[in-house]
């Protein structure tokens, strides 16, 4: 069902903010690409709720998460530090010194609460929910069913509420695809099974997408993988009407994104564009306006300090984010033209370490891991697609090609986002961008100087190694 959202007229973003302490309600989705939205330009209509509520709202259309993978992720985005200030490399708890946003909420009288990916805020002490709720995240009915539960909570708390309500669609099981007898039983124990979807994507249906192939195998994937996407927005819309008929749509701040992009090659766990590229959504009674920023390059680092600019609560010293509340007065800020992002260790615990500088014209990498024999490994090359291409590779020296870059990569890669948006053609070597490969260069290693990055040393190396 199609939930729309009449919550913004005119006058509701012309009136001045409620007296009373905002609520706050922070939505993910689990391995989204920003593009498979509508108001990011898919045509497929998976997402026709989240669409509904992006056009009363504000979006950035240049946001990239500070780190692809869902716990730093989200360690990232609930301290406003990157990876290595946080602690959370990879699937590591963050430091226990470090400020999260539900600490900092509940100590201004909050009550707190979280649905689902509640092992992935960790340690636990520094996540303290009031409510915490696990298993409803592939089931709209289950889901709503928890948001109303959470909601209840906060009610009979006398409290305002930051709820953080995490979709666990389009993760990985697709809806369809084959998955062995001892992953079903490990899923449905731990109340994770989904739920049937009411909207199924055929492969004829789809687009695959151009940083991919369009092999049958890797069309297939994809198919499945909208028919996720349609069922998370199944969700979103069911935890919108219940945020509605509790009465709070219209003192609460919403803020959406998800946690990086869709578990396939050059995607999740890379620093590739579609890795980090993040649709982010943001409303508020009371806001500037609604509409779209589609020049300045944010960070998920930012969300942090936004929120709580917009409650008006003092920041947290140490902060690597900055509020986004100049940006959406029209205002300028220096520094937003790139954006850096981070891989450090996988979900296997193996460390395949990344950086990339992005600016809206190029995109300027470091692998730390690539030494030309290294094979990189990561979960979203389990399934059809990776193994599609890797056979399809053995009779077609373009797609060879392309799988050796992702799987052997290079220490170094430069792309020209203009002319080669799904960065498969590396110009690190070529004499017309040496201008631009120096510039990008110096940006990273003033990050990695500024935030103490432990690959500073070996990425200092690096550059001794070429200048020579």
């Amino acid at each position: 069902m199609r939930y729309v959202f009449s919550f913004f007229v005119t006058a509701t973003l012309a009136s001045a903010a409620p007296a009373a302490p905002l609520n706050v309600l922070l939505v993910t989705a689990d391995d989204m690409n920003a593009d498979s939205t509508g108001f990011m330009g898919s045509k497929l209509g998976a997402t026709p709720n989240l669409d509904a509520f992006a056009a009363t709202a504000f979006r950035f259309e240049q946001s990239h998460v500070s780190a692809p993978i869902c716990q730093p992720s989200r360690s990232a985005f609930m301290t406003g530090r990157v990876p290595h200030r946080n602690g959370a490399l990879g699937f590591h708890p963050i430091r226990t010194d470090v400020p999260t946003l539900v600490e900092l909420l509940r100590d201004r009288g909050y009550f707190t609460a979280a649905i689902n990916k509640i092992e992935h805020m960790a340690p636990m002490a520094k996540f303290p929910w009031d409510l915490a709720l696990n298993g409803s995240g592939k089931d709209p009915a289950a889901f709503r069913g928890h948001v109303e539960q959470c909601l209840r909570a906060a009610r009979e708390s006398g409290k305002p509420f930051f709820l953080n309500a995490n979709i666990t669609d389009p993760h990985r099981p697709f809806p369809g695809a084959a998955v062995g007898e001892k992953a079903k039983a490990k899923a449905k124990a731990a109340g994770k099974a989904g739920a049937p979807p009411t909207k199924v994507y055929k492969p004829a249906d789809v687009v695959v997408p151009s940083f991919l192939e369009d092999i049958p195998d890797v069309r297939k994937e994809v198919a499945q993988y909208f028919t996720g996407v349609a069922r998370f927005d199944q969700t979103f819309g069911g935890l919108m009407e219940a945020l509605t008929k509790s009465g709070h749509a219209e003192n609460t701040l919403v803020v959406f994104l998800s946690d990086h992009g869709m578990s396939f090659p050059f995607s999740k766990a890379s620093v590739y564009r579609n890795g980090t590229r993040s649709p982010v959504v943001v409303r508020w009674p009371g806001m500037p306006k609604a509409g779209a920023d589609r020049t300045n390059l944010v960070s998920s680092v930012d969300i942090l300090p936004t929120i709580l600019e917009i409650l008006d609560v003092p920041p947290p010293g140490g902060l690597d984010g900055r509020s986004w509340l100049p940006l959406l007065r029209g205002e300028k800020q220096s520094g937003r033209d790139h954006v850096v992002t981070h891989v450090n260790t996988v979900s296997s615990g193996l460390s395949f370490a990344q950086r990339c500088v992005r600016t809206p014209t190029h995109s300027y990498m470091w692998h730390a891991w690539s030494n030309g024999t290294t094979k990189f490994r990561v979960e979203a090359m389990n399934g059809l697609s990776f193994t599609a291409l890797a056979e399809a590779g053995k009779s077609d020296s373009r797609i060879a090609a392309r799988v050796r870059q992702f799987q052997i990569g290079e220490p170094e890669m430069l792309f020209d986002l203009t002319r080669d948006p799904d960065e498969r053609a590396n110009l690190v070597r070529g004499a017309s961008h040496r201008g631009e490969l120096e510039r990008l260069r110096k940006l990273l290693l003033d990050h990695m100087e500024r935030t103490a990055d432990p690959q500073l040393a070996a990425f200092g190396t690096r550059l001794r190694s070429v200048a020579n």
